[in-house]
């Protein structure tokens, strides 16, 4: 008897969507072409290229020690990793990053940005 009861209930609530059809997910774009402009700093950074969630990807860096911020450019938020005083230095610190990402399966990408004045 619960068998049938529980049947009976499961059968009436599949049909509580009233016949609605499911509106579709939408997966924001991650186009090279529609990202937002890089903000202009005073020393050598590392811009994310994000692949993954932000959130995802600043845990991540945090969690690895990597010094990063959040900044806001368009509208969109953008992921930087540094300051750094040379090139070298980002160089150094986005092969170090990348071998890391590579290890963990991580799907973003990094581009070393000069200072602009």
């Amino acid at each position: 008897m619960r068998t049938m009861a529980m049947m009976v209930a499961v059968l009436m609530l599949a049909g509580c969507d009233g016949g609605k059809p499911a509106a579709p997910a939408q997966v924001p774009s991650t186009d090279s072409a529609t990202e937002a402009p890089t903000p202009a700093s005073q020393k050598w950074t590392i811009r994310v290229h994000l692949k993954e969630a932000l959130s995802d990807m600043t845990y991540w860096l945090v969690e690895h020690h990597y010094p990063s911020y959040v900044v806001k450019v368009d509208g969109r938020e953008v992921v930087m990793i540094g300051p750094f005083e040379s090139q070298s230095e980002a160089e150094k610190a986005k092969t170090e990053i990348d071998e890391a990402m590579a290890k963990a399966h991580r799907l973003s990408q990094l581009e070393v940005i000069p200072p602009r004045s």
